[in-house]
């Protein structure tokens, strides 16, 4: 009866433990795609998510670093100066033991993003975002979220945790 009893535990906390680990992965995705996504709006310029084996980053498309110095310094030939905004850049670490995969808009596809391979969404200030859906695994646990094409947040969600 003993032994029942702790196998259902170590069970029930392995699982629990799996749940949490797949939910912080696909949350730090989602916090940085909407982090972009209002930036994005707010700045009136275009942002990317990047997802690569180790880490998720968020970052302007075009740096200002990367516009001629005239026209960084908010001057026009025939305007009065406008503000610019800073190059808002952000990167967390992804965890080592959840494998990402991401499936592209009217694809069935699931593409597994390691090594070298990385992943690139845009997310303009205007109009929809590609809307991609994102696989965290844990051994035989996944969990699935498609993010919405207008505000990047999750959509919907699906997950299934399977004993190791």
């Amino acid at each position: 009866m003993l032994a029942i009893l702790v196998t259902w535990l170590t069970l029930t906390i392995s699982t629990v433990e799996t749940e949490q680990r797949l939910r912080e992965a696909s949350g730090e995705i989602e916090s940085l795609a909407r982090r972009a996504r209002n930036i994005a709006v707010r700045q009136q310029r275009a942002y990317q998510l990047t997802i690569s084996d180790g880490s998720i980053s968020i970052g302007p498309q075009f740096m200002l670093a990367d516009v001629e110095q005239d026209d960084a310094l908010g001057f026009d030939d025939d305007e009065a100066p406008r503000e610019d905004f800073e190059d808002i850049t952000a990167s967390e670490a992804t965890d080592s033991e959840v494998t990402y995969e991401i499936r592209r808009w009217r694809s069935d596809v699931w593409e597994l993003i390691e090594g070298e391979k990385r992943v690139v969404v845009t997310l303009d200030p205007i109009g929809l975002v590609e809307p991609i859906a994102i696989r965290c695994s844990v051994g035989k646990s996944w969990l699935i979220q498609g993010l919405h094409p207008l505000t990047a947040s999750v959509r919907n969600e699906e997950m299934s945790i399977e004993d190791e």
